[in-house]
């Protein structure tokens, strides 16, 4: 129940970007959280894509169970560090890279992303919940893989 990103921000396009965090369990099962408040506002000029800044806040996440919706809201410690952030984003030939930061840790994080048409593009994102200081995830046996993937649709 960790996310990692965080991702993407404000323009006219408000909304128009979404996120989505698909988490692994362990012994089995996976889950998605999805939050379609990503804001944030991507420039794009002669295939370069960048963005000063994209937010969100952690509790626009959806899971499809209640239960698990608080869980992963109380593991992102959201009354303490209610937004995720990613910021100075720049891509470029199908990779890119911005500062992503997650309960009050920032690190630089690579992604790689795909032109969907014109005014969109889809940006994955693979990274490790423990390297933001999460803390391990686990209710009644069932855990939180460390490894996490977030894609994203940004409207251009």
């Amino acid at each position: 129940m960790k996310l990692a990103l965080g991702l993407l921000v404000i323009s006219l396009n408000l909304f128009a970007h979404e996120l989505t965090v698909k988490v692994a369990l362990s012994p089995a099962g996976n889950f998605e959280a999805k939050n379609a408040k990503l804001r944030g506002d991507v420039k794009s000029e002669g295939g370069k894509y960048t963005a000063e800044q994209l937010w969100l806040k952690i509790d626009d996440f959806k899971t499809g169970i209640d239960l698990r919706d608080e869980h992963f809201k109380k593991h992102f410690n959201m009354a303490k560090n209610p937004k995720i952030t990613m910021s100075k984003i720049a891509a470029e030939n199908g990779k890119g890279e911005g500062e992503l930061t997650v309960n009050e840790v920032t690190k630089k994080i690579p992604f790689t992303y795909k032109v969907i048409d014109p005014k969109k593009i889809e940006v994955v994102i693979k990274l490790k919940n423990s390297d933001f200081k999460l803390p391990a995830a686990n209710y009644m046996g069932i855990g939180v893989n460390d490894d996490v993937e977030i894609n994203a649709t940004l409207a251009l």
